[in-house]
């Protein structure tokens, strides 16, 4: 699997995907939830060119900014 550098995650997003995975690719989140391996080799396939970023967004009590 290849990874991207970065990804800016906005609060909203933030906000919207709180304890759950997500995966992005070309600077969009594209998949969710807590478990993201199936979506994750889906993506690898559809997209083998692609880098995506998979990240944990922790819940607002876990967040310290």
């Amino acid at each position: 699997m290849q990874t991207s550098e970065t990804y800016q995650i906005s609060h909203e997003d933030m906000r919207k995907y709180a304890g759950q995975y997500v995966a992005a690719m070309n600077g969009k989140i594209v998949a969710s939830g807590k478990k993201l391996y199936q979506k994750i080799e889906e993506l690898e396939k559809k997209h083998p060119d692609k880098k995506i970023l998979v990240t944990y967004i922790p819940t607002e009590d876990l967040l310290i900014l």
